[in-house]
């Protein structure tokens, strides 16, 4: 009997001792970005681009109307994104083409999804049988204050 009321309190002790180690610490509490330093090192895991509009006007690619989506606890700005043309014209049809790469001068609230750049953005040089056929997050700023 004597064996069990040891084993009982050695359990019990180290149950205890479990749930403190896995108390939240409260600095982690005040800082979303604390306990994920994913969402510091690698913004293009959390940033999503679902939908966008492009244009050609006089030979200037044009990004206009992007929806974003951030489904991280912290926000970011100045996103740095790739576009992939395809070729439209001529014995390219549907090949991937060229590449540009460029920031979008925006600022995403966290865990948010907004449509940004109404009034546009220049990505560089364009043609008027390019059209984007995909658009890549590389990196963004966090903002961590």
């Amino acid at each position: 009997m004597m064996k069990l009321k040891g084993l009982y309190i050695l359990f019990a002790l180290l149950f205890s001792f479990s749930l403190l180690s896995y108390a939240e610490d409260t600095t982690e509490a005040e800082n979303p970005a604390s306990y994920n330093s994913n969402q510091i090192t690698h913004p293009e895991w959390f940033i999503k681009i679902t939908d966008w509009s492009y244009f050609t006007a006089a030979r200037v690619a044009m990004l206009s109307s992007v929806k974003i989506e951030n489904t991280a606890d912290i926000p970011y700005k100045d996103i740095k994104v790739r576009l992939l043309f395809y070729n439209s014209a001529g014995p390219a049809v549907g090949q991937t083409i060229a590449t540009t790469q460029g920031v979008l001068p925006i600022t995403i609230p966290p865990k948010s999804t907004g449509t940004y750049l109404k009034g546009g953005t220049t990505m560089g040089a364009g043609n008027q049988s390019y059209r984007v056929s995909d658009i890549q997050v590389l990196s963004a700023t966090p903002i961590t204050n």
